[in-house]
């Protein structure tokens, strides 16, 4: 096994901790397993990609794995929490339409410039502040369900921080399309 490969390794496996995610959410009469596999999901994501960076084993596979593992596991969650009426079903739907249009941006990113969007300080809070209401929803969800204004409250602040980091992958975006656009008017130029 080359070490270049252990983030992409630490990828599959958060892919399949997806489906153990499931089958354990529902097996089991409490979720605090669910929980720590949604967290172990979750360091594995942090120690992948401090890997990748750190030691440059950056790979077209992992580009395409690591985020494919992250939303799978975040949308599987948030699916499974829905069902269990633990998460309000407005906050999915938020964070699901913030999801596929960050897709849609990301995809025509890569067809234009033919890079791969990498997460910004924003994305990375959106994605801490999501992690922290899963586990609040899990740990607290007695308590949740008795004061929903509680529950209602973290995640519109949640939802704000999701909606702020799609303005900020669609104002980088704006910003690659402007610099393409004034590279072809320099070219017309130059020719």
């Amino acid at each position: 096994m080359k070490l270049k490969n252990i983030p992409n390794i630490l990828s599959v496996i958060r892919i399949i901790l997806v489906f153990v995610f499931v089958v354990v959410f529902f097996a089991l009469e409490s979720p605090i397993w669910a929980l720590i596999i949604f967290l172990t999901a979750g360091a594995t994501d942090v120690v992948d990609g401090y890997l990748a960076r750190r030691f440059n084993w950056i790979t077209n596979l992992g580009k395409i794995l690591d985020p494919l593992a992250d939303k799978l596991m975040q949308c599987t969650a948030l699916v499974c929490l829905c069902i269990k009426h633990l998460v309000p079903i407005w906050f999915a739907l938020i964070f699901f339409a913030k999801e596929l249009a960050t897709l849609i941006t990301g995809l025509l990113v890569i067809k234009r410039r033919s890079v791969v969007v990498v997460s910004k300080w924003y994305g990375k809070a959106a994605v801490c502040l999501f992690y922290l209401a899963i586990f609040v929803s899990i740990v607290f969800r007695k308590f949740l369900a008795e004061t929903p204004v509680v529950a209602i409250i973290m995640f519109a602040v949640v939802a704000v921080f999701a909606l702020i980091a799609f303005a900020g992958y669609v104002k980088h975006y704006s910003k690659l399309k402007k610099e393409e656009v004034d590279r072809g008017t320099l070219r017309k130029v130059i020719k």
